[in-house]
């Protein structure tokens, strides 16, 4: 049997009104419970939780919920989701790992650290520093789906200091790489602050001259009238879903 966007790494759902699964994609086959309903995979302590943040389109924060590993496992995760024109629902789960909530952990223990006292005060601040910038990139992975396009997800809020992080490791990767395509995906993206959105608007311009083609997908409504305040290349492709971007370039080949 088929699915939608089978390179896609992550579970994506769509859902109509009534939360019934219109389409899946292999990932969500292969890593979590099987149903016809989105609440089939969502553990019952948070199915009121879900209900009301997908009943709330205005917003791009994730939240926070337990779903149901294929083997009946509870494991946290963020749920992500953008109403289509459709009145349909795309929804992308993304399970938490444990790598970066470690990371997390140890963030706020230093920085605990460095409010009770003020001793080791410079070795603290360059460990928390060296973690942020961990988080950072454990934020933005780089992930070939093919020899030639690569996905970008960007999770979480986006400020200068985390743009610039991010500009420096997709760069980076991007270089060493041999792909021809980067899709950035902008869907688990909550909160853009001014420098961060600027940062960004220059690595994407960046990577197109250095001659890859560039596509950035899943912008917030919220988002896009900043987008639009910014100059881009005329080769820079925009479209609306991740779902849209990856069927494209697998129809492309």
């Amino acid at each position: 049997m088929s699915y939608s966007n089978p390179h896609m790494p992550l579970p994506m759902y769509t859902v109509n009104g009534d939360f019934q699964i219109t389409d899946l994609n292999e990932a969500a086959v292969l890593q979590l419970a099987s149903g016809s309903n989105l609440f089939d995979v969502i553990d019952t302590g948070s199915r009121r939780k879900v209900e009301k943040h997908l009943n709330n389109s205005e917003t791009a924060e994730s939240v926070e919920i337990t779903v149901l590993s294929r083997s009946g496992d509870l494991l946290l995760a963020d749920l992500y989701a953008s109403w289509t024109d459709e009145q349909e629902c795309e929804i992308v789960i993304v399970k938490q790992d444990q790598t970066i909530l470690k990371v997390s952990e140890q963030l706020g223990r230093l920085r605990s650290r460095l409010t009770e006292t003020n001793f080791e005060l410079l070795e603290a601040k360059e460990e928390a520093e060296a973690l942020l910038h961990q988080n950072t990139k454990l934020s933005s992975p780089f992930i070939e789906l093919s020899d030639t396009v690569a996905i970008i997800p960007i999770f979480g809020a986006l400020d200068a200091g985390k743009s610039e992080n991010i500009a420096l490791t997709i760069t980076q990767r991007a270089y060493s790489s041999a792909v021809e395509t980067i899709i950035i995906d902008f869907t688990a993206v909550g909160r853009i602050e001014q420098g961060g959105l600027d940062g960004f608007a220059k690595l994407v311009n960046m990577l197109d001259l250095l001659g890859f083609m560039i596509i950035v997908s899943g912008l917030h409504p919220n988002h896009v009238k900043e987008w639009n305040e910014l100059e881009f290349s005329e080769d820079i492709r925009f479209m609306k879903t991740l779902r849209d971007a990856i069927e494209r370039q697998a129809g492309s080949r």
